[in-house]
């Protein structure tokens, strides 16, 4: 969230709007928003949306789809959120993306598991008054980011096969792999990928993600492989990304689109 500037509003009916500026640390070469970051602005509206919506309960993110429309440049990606469903085990939330708030961005759509509040967070308080506030700023000692794959150390072993480590910067806040970063890494294994049958200005345009298992274990890797076979001159790309944890157990499991 540091890297990205994230911002929000809340509202008095508890639904939240939020926003992420888009810079060249995290645009396409179309000029709108790389995925991954995308997944994070969304991801933590939807969390912060879920304190309030699954209370007295937590809830933890099952699954994300997330899809992008065609916009060009934009200065800032807005995200607004509504509550979908509140069952007694499941929560939907959606989320209406905007380029600069007035053009259509694209959808996204989260589903949580609701469980019992864990231990550790039963005497967390998170202000949810209304209002607009940043959701986390650089320290003042800290520099400027780059790039958000590099400051998130994904590492492409080779075309389709992203590793990252394990450490606090990229962890929730139990201890696993954050559910934005798994997006990343996604991201990163599709178009690295993409690049090698699309040309270097492919970008991720679709993902439907679903959390299998925490990955506690690092370092983690996502292999993406191409659904079908590739067609020369095509523009668009179906890949199936799966990552796995030190132990090879799989902990994510998702589909994405790439476009050339």
């Amino acid at each position: 969230m540091r890297l990205l500037s994230l911002e929000t509003e809340q509202f008095e009916d508890g639904n939240i709007r939020g926003w992420l500026p888009v810079n060249d640390t995290i645009s396409t070469p179309t000029g709108g928003p790389r995925l991954a970051a995308v997944a994070m602005l969304v991801d933590a509206l939807g969390g912060l949306r879920s304190i309030s919506a699954a209370a007295p309960d937590w809830a933890f993110t099952a699954d994300m789809s997330i899809h992008l429309l065609p916009t060009g440049p934009m200065e800032q990606l807005q995200a607004d959120l509504h509550v979908r469903r509140r069952g007694r085990r499941t929560l939907v939330i959606e989320a209406e993306l905007s380029a600069d708030g007035t053009r259509p961005a694209g959808l996204a759509i989260m589903t949580f598991a609701v469980v019992p509040r864990p231990e550790h967070l039963v005497n967390i308080t998170i202000d949810m008054t209304p209002g607009r506030r940043s959701m986390s700023t650089l320290a003042p000692d800290q520099p400027e980011p780059g790039p958000y794959f590099e400051e998130l150390a994904l590492v492409v072993e080779r075309p389709g096969l992203v590793a990252i480590e394990l450490r606090p910067e990229v962890e929730n806040t139990v201890g696993a792999l954050h559910g934005a970063v798994h997006t990343a890494i996604i991201d990163a294994a599709s178009l690295s990928l993409g690049q090698e049958f699309l040309g270097p200005d492919a970008e991720t345009v679709d993902m439907h993600l679903a959390f299998l298992d925490l990955a506690t274990r690092g370092p983690l890797r996502a292999v993406a492989t191409s659904v079908g076979q590739p067609i020369p001159g095509q523009d668009r790309l179906t890949v199936s990304v799966e990552v796995f944890d030190a132990e090879d157990r799989l902990c994510s499991y998702a589909t994405t689109e790439v476009v050339a």
